[in-house]
């Protein structure tokens, strides 16, 4: 009896043995997990910092060229009116031309 206890004692030791080695392994495995989401949480701190300077960028550039554009529509349609002017001394000028030329009053 004495040796079935001592047995079971001498498994029940090595069992705990293996228990702890297991324990120690997973400590390390969640120690690299750790480190591992730290990687991942700058790598997205640093793409997120990264997107927004770019978003604020392009944002900027957008409003820059919606102003020269506006610009650029406002030059043409000061054109349209002093061609639309232009067009319009002409014809009177040139009915009254062709009204002598022609005898029409």
């Amino acid at each position: 009896m004495a040796a079935t206890a001592r047995i079971t004692k001498i498994k029940a030791e090595t069992d705990i043995a293996v228990l702890q080695v297991q324990v120690k392994n997973l400590d390390e495995k969640f120690d690299g997990l750790k480190e591992d989401i730290r990687d991942l949480r700058t790598s997205v701190d640093t793409q997120t910092e990264f997107s927004k300077t770019l978003i604020e960028h392009l944002q900027t550039d957008r409003s820059s060229n919606r102003h020269s554009l506006g610009r650029k529509v406002e030059d043409l349609e000061k054109w349209k009116w002093m061609v639309m002017g232009g067009a319009a001394v002409a014809g009177a000028l040139g009915f009254h031309v062709v009204s002598k030329v022609f005898g029409i009053q």
